[in-house]
């Protein structure tokens, strides 16, 4: 009987720990619905978010943007797709805003902001909380 009773508070530990763990959204890499690509690498979005590519695979002109710095999906965007830190950011920006070669993406405030920006223009790539994904754009990469 007692070891009854232990299994059955082992359970109710294991359920309510369950509960208290917060969920992890994926992050969705988007483009307007009129875009014909199918997916993007990870490798292709960090190239065009760094500058480095100014075009889709498909030839088509790419205009990134961001979310607000303090945004908890751009930390996990740039740690999972970028793999720079802010410091090492800050100062690759620098360098080619300094000598005229380019600009950081444009930054809107939220996961909504991104979405409905990217909603409305065909050369625009934007990356917001899965959740926030509907038909009014197309998903290229999931981030887990």
């Amino acid at each position: 009987m007692k070891t009854l009773k232990q299994v059955w508070a082992a359970l109710l530990l294991l359920v309510l720990w369950a509960g208290s763990v917060p969920a992890h959204a994926a992050l969705a890499i988007i483009v307007h619905p009129s875009n014909n690509l199918s997916g993007i690498s990870a490798d292709e979005a960090a190239d065009i978010y760094l500058a480095k590519a100014g075009v889709f695979s498909n030839g088509k002109r790419a205009i990134p943007v961001d979310q607000a710095a303090s945004s908890p999906v751009r930390k996990k965007f740039y740690s999972a797709v970028i793999k720079k830190d802010d410091s090492t950011l800050k100062v690759y920006w620098s360098k080619l805003m300094f000598t005229g070669k380019a600009n950081p993406p444009r930054e809107f405030g939220d996961d909504a902001a991104v979405k409905s920006w990217v909603a409305g223009n065909p050369d625009a790539i934007g990356y917001v909380d899965g959740k926030f994904v509907d038909s009014s754009v197309k998903v290229l990469l999931i981030i887990p």
